[in-house]
């Protein structure tokens, strides 16, 4: 998250916002009502069409993931990203 934070993104770590066991619906509604998107490599959380940066699994470190999304963010507004449904992290975006 210090990645991200020190790049100017508003980010916030699920288990400091909402409790440590926090469900898929619980994260889902705290995004919708703070117009977030979620960053995450639960598979689950894929499947419930919300818009999710999505990391496939957890090769990356937060420096690279935290790169990724600053091209991510360099190409596209997080609205536009919100009607696209989110994006997979992937190392080819480096």
């Amino acid at each position: 998250m210090r990645y991200l934070e020190d790049r100017s993104h508003d980010a916030e770590m699920v288990v400091e916002v909402l409790e440590p066991q926090a469900t898929d619906d619980a994260v889902q509604q705290y995004a919708a009502r703070t117009n977030r998107l979620v960053l995450t490599s639960d598979q689950d959380f894929l499947a419930r069409d919300y818009p999710t940066l999505f990391q496939e699994d957890d090769k990356m470190s937060a420096f690279e993931v935290a790169e990724i999304v600053d091209v991510i963010a360099d190409a596209m507004s997080q609205s536009q990203l919100m009607q696209a449904g989110g994006a997979k992290l992937v190392e080819d975006w480096l």
